[in-house]
């Protein structure tokens, strides 16, 4: 249960990085198409933003485990 709990908190944490990266570096065009979103980027960077918050969230988990973090009590009766 310890180590479902690790993923579940490695999701967690991946998510909100992954919010938190992903409006960093948009190219946002100077010149629209017609059909597409005023706001539509040029070049998102999408897999690099997933794996850097994939290393990133690995690391984070890392840390906390070596520091005793403990989520199984939630799930415990």
């Amino acid at each position: 249960m310890q180590i479902f709990s690790y993923f579940l908190f490695f999701v967690v944490i991946w998510w909100v990085l992954f919010f938190i990266f992903l409006p960093i570096k948009n190219e946002i065009p100077t010149e629209w198409k017609v059909g597409n979103a005023n706001s539509a980027p040029i070049k998102s960077y999408l897999l690099i933003k997933v794996i850097i918050t994939s290393v990133l969230s690995f690391l984070i988990l890392i840390t906390l485990i070596y520091f005793g973090l403990d989520l199984a009590f939630l799930f415990k009766q």
